[in-house]
């Protein structure tokens, strides 16, 4: 199969927090795990919540407060939802897995951790002691170092479902989110309902919801390279019947039309 690149984006984290760093894998290109390494402080004197938007993928976040260091779950809304919580003045750090990885086993199946954020040790098991690790460590470097270490120790997760959902999301990649299920379904020689039990199961989404937010994640890449939006081209780029079908599904994951947001982003920026 071809060689398929899929970046989720989350551009509200860095818009409204300071001192932002971010790293993807050396191996991003052929990685089906981590997509990215970031960190960022939360601005002190002002409560801060970040809004996430649909990915289909978890990220773990760790609270680096010397006196209460913690660490949660963020898991994929299936709309656009604002994360509250957030220390004032706290430096935090995050990895953020693809849907199709494979290092970490969660306590439950994700469609039952959707629109959530978790206590890390009520998601996975873990050695308590990474916590403290990473929020004593000196620098972004070593705390992407930690975690690798922690990864390394953790046992792969292994069986057909996820060799199942693995290929699925593949062609999904490789379609733009523009797959036909049934069509998928024939190929691959199992049911559609089994199918969406697995997805369901590793990422929290049947598989045509999940065509929708790779569709969605593509567009928003479209957008945000854009000074303006030109409906149009995105349309044409992505697949969409036409301007109010792309509309629709914009403003239902996100709360707010393309150019709603755009707009959003251009005063965040400015108020940076």
């Amino acid at each position: 199969m071809k060689e398929t690149f899929y970046f989720p984006f989350q551009p509200e984290i860095q818009m409204t927090t300071t001192s932002y760093k971010e790293l993807k894998p050396a191996e991003y290109a052929k990685s089906k795990d981590i997509a990215l390494f970031y960190q960022f402080e939360t601005k002190k004197g002002q409560n801060t919540a970040l809004s996430l938007i649909p990915d289909g993928c978890f990220d773990i976040i760790f609270c680096c407060d010397l006196k209460t260091p913690s660490a949660f779950l963020w898991t994929s809304p299936v709309s656009r939802l604002k994360q509250p919580d957030f220390l004032d003045g706290c430096e935090y750090f995050g990895v953020r897995f693809f849907p199709e990885q494979s290092l970490l086993k969660l306590h439950y199946p994700m469609k039952e951790l959707l629109n959530q954020q978790i206590p890390l040790a009520d998601a996975l098991f873990f050695d308590p002691f990474l916590i403290e690790q990473i929020s004593l460590a000196g620098s972004f470097g070593e705390r992407i170092t930690l975690f690798k270490q922690f990864i390394q120790e953790s046992t792969e997760i292994s069986g057909s479902g996820l060799d199942l959902v693995d290929y699925s999301i593949k062609k999904i990649y490789l379609a733009g989110g523009m797959l036909n299920i049934k069509q998928l379904s024939r190929e691959i020689g199992y049911s559609e309902q089994y199918i969406r039990r697995k997805f369901e199961e590793y990422i929290g989404f049947s598989p045509k919801q999940f065509c929708k937010v790779i569709q969605f994640q593509n567009s928003l890449n479209c957008i945000l390279k854009m000074d303006h939006v030109d409906v149009l081209d995105v349309i044409h780029e992505n697949g969409y019947y036409d301007q109010p079908h792309f509309i629709k599904d914009f403003k239902k994951l996100m709360n707010v039309t393309p150019k709603q947001y755009k707009e959003t982003l251009a005063l965040q920026s400015y108020l940076a």
